[in-house]
């Protein structure tokens, strides 16, 4: 279920499960110099969880963004998490996702609805937008992930790029 409050809190469950909420923050870049993706995702308790995705396939910036969003709600579904927070700075893809803008391309509508169908997989779900101004640092970090060339802030012990050579959404790509 989507809350449209990131704060709404009352959806949470009876039946024993943690009110602890994970949060995920996610960003997406495409250029001519190829397209990276950057997920975040932050125990109630312990440490971040950092990924880097580099996109091997043509694609837009919005469908780079959903990417990086599927892939975030696919870490979070793998360490079982049921109760997830999300924030990213595309503002569209958050306000189709929440259903307060239409989805007018096909391919976006595509990937619209693989978000919905992926997070039913959550007890409680709400996602934000940030303001883009905020992510300044974060955006050096997706373009270097998209050039595959390390950023002074990575170490070798932090810092694993994944290449991702088909869209979530089959035959979905940018022709």
């Amino acid at each position: 279920m989507i809350s449209t409050d990131p704060e709404d809190e009352s959806m949470l469950t009876d039946s024993g499960m943690s009110n602890e909420f994970w949060s995920m923050e996610f960003d997406g870049s495409c250029s001519s110099f190829g397209s990276g993706v950057r997920v975040v995702l932050i125990p109630p308790h312990g440490k971040v969880i950092p990924s880097y995705f580099k996109l091997e396939f043509q694609n837009m910036n919005n469908t780079a963004e959903y990417e990086d969003l599927l892939l975030g709600l696919a870490e979070a579904r793998r360490l079982q998490i049921k109760n997830l927070k999300v924030r990213g700075d595309a503002e569209l893809i958050v306000k189709q996702v929440r259903g307060l803008f239409a989805v007018k391309n096909e391919r976006l509508r595509h990937y619209r609805n693989r978000v919905w169908d992926e997070i039913e997989a959550f007890d409680v779900f709400s996602i934000e937008a940030v303001p883009r101004e905020f992510k300044s640092k974060d955006d050096s970090l997706v373009v270097s992930t998209a050039l595959l060339v390390p950023h002074p802030d990575f170490t070798t012990d932090t810092y694993r790029v994944e290449l991702i050579y088909r869209p979530s959404v089959p035959n979905n790509s940018e022709s």
